[in-house]
């Protein structure tokens, strides 16, 4: 299942695009949305999302 979600990341990105939604928007959500689906399946720990703030500033 996790070899597939490129490819679903990818086709939801395409999707989202084509319903009219900004670029940015459509990223960021999508990022955000494989993000919680991972760390609510414990394939990435929801901590690095915490982290990025402090990369971005400082």
């Amino acid at each position: 299942m996790i070899e597939l979600m490129p490819l679903l990341m990818f086709l939801l990105v395409c999707a989202v695009l084509m319903m009219g939604y900004p670029v940015a928007l459509s990223l960021a959500g999508t990022a955000l949305a494989f993000a919680m689906f991972g760390s609510y399946f414990e394939i990435m720990d929801p901590t690095m999302l915490r982290a990025l703030p402090n990369r971005l500033f400082g």
